[in-house]
């Protein structure tokens, strides 16, 4: 019988820190401008990183770095983000602002963020 309480009290725990992990991911999602903004600043653009807490030149990083998936090289990271700064950049490719949001949102892990 103690086997089977020690099982129950395991399953329990188990459970509540799945649930505490997928509450935990489903922080609330953030805007195009917003990630257009903070990828602006990582590429040198004028301003200061936004977010509570601020992003930062490591956070962007990160954040790429889940995105490309595997192990990128500093460089991959580095034009990954500058590519996705260069379609922000330009409306011609607003089309794919929100895929892009999407991307950071899940890397960061965000709910995805509709209009």
């Amino acid at each position: 019988m103690k086997l089977g309480k020690s099982a129950l009290g395991l399953t329990a725990l188990t459970l509540t820190i799945m649930m505490i992990s997928s509450v935990s991911a489903c922080l609330p999602a953030l805007s195009p401008g917003y990630w257009k903004h903070n990828v602006k600043v990582y590429c040198g653009g004028p301003g200061h990183y936004s977010g509570d807490p601020k992003e930062s030149d490591a956070s962007m990083e990160g954040y790429a770095a889940i995105i490309l998936g595997g192990t990128p090289t500093h460089a991959q990271i580095v034009a990954f983000l500058h590519y996705c700064n260069d379609k922000f950049q330009d409306s011609a490719y607003n089309y794919m602002w929100l895929t892009i949001a999407n991307w950071f949102n899940a890397a960061a892990g965000r709910l995805s963020y509709s209009d």
